[in-house]
């Protein structure tokens, strides 16, 4: 537990500290990871109204 604990305090503190310091690669990033998950739910619900 505390091992899962130190992981999400540094996930969200690397996560922080790159937006603080680089905000339009961030942005970017974010751009292309929301980009994907919407490809990615499209694929799913033709894949789920095709059967």
């Amino acid at each position: 537990m505390f091992l899962r604990r130190c992981g999400f305090f540094a996930f969200w503190s690397v996560l922080g500290l790159f937006l603080v310091r680089q905000p339009e690669n961030a942005a970017h990033a974010v751009e292309a990871i929301f980009g994907a998950l919407a490809v990615l739910a499209d694929a799913f619900s033709r894949f789920v109204a095709a059967f």
